[in-house]
């Protein structure tokens, strides 16, 4: 085989790998948004979440409120009937 043949098959060769990197790479990118889509969805759920428990919790400080005042009105009643 002449030189001249062996340069071309290598040349052929590099540059079909050099194309297939290229391409590749692009789908390692469009990979990466995806991923980062899915991140940034997540995340928002995550804050929606946060949301609701700080409404259970904020709705539980007041049942506790409430029942403080129900146990002090039980115990005045208790009192009263003792005395």
């Amino acid at each position: 085989m002449a030189w001249e043949r062996v340069a071309t098959i290598v040349v052929t060769v590099v540059l079909a790998v050099l194309a297939g990197s290229l391409y590749n790479n692009r789908r390692i990118d469009d990979v990466h948004r995806r991923i980062d889509d899915l991140r940034s969805d997540m995340n928002a759920r995550f804050a929606q979440v946060d949301a609701r428990f700080a409404q259970v919790e904020g709705r539980l400080a007041q049942v506790r409120e409430d029942l403080r005042e129900i146990r002090g009105m039980l115990q005045e009643a208790l009192r009263a009937r003792a005395s």
